[in-house]
């Protein structure tokens, strides 16, 4: 589970992996997040 906060919201990343994926994990967690716009917070 990876988080980030958009304003003040806290935005939970439900995905991941184990420690052999973790390297990939977090730069899918990292495409998400810059996936996210200020539009998602009104759904």
């Amino acid at each position: 589970m990876y988080y980030t906060f958009r304003d003040k919201t806290l935005v939970l990343l439900l995905a991941g992996g184990d420690k052999s994926t973790q390297d990939a994990d977090i730069a899918e967690a990292r495409v998400l997040i810059a996936g996210l716009s200020d539009t998602d917070k009104e759904k």
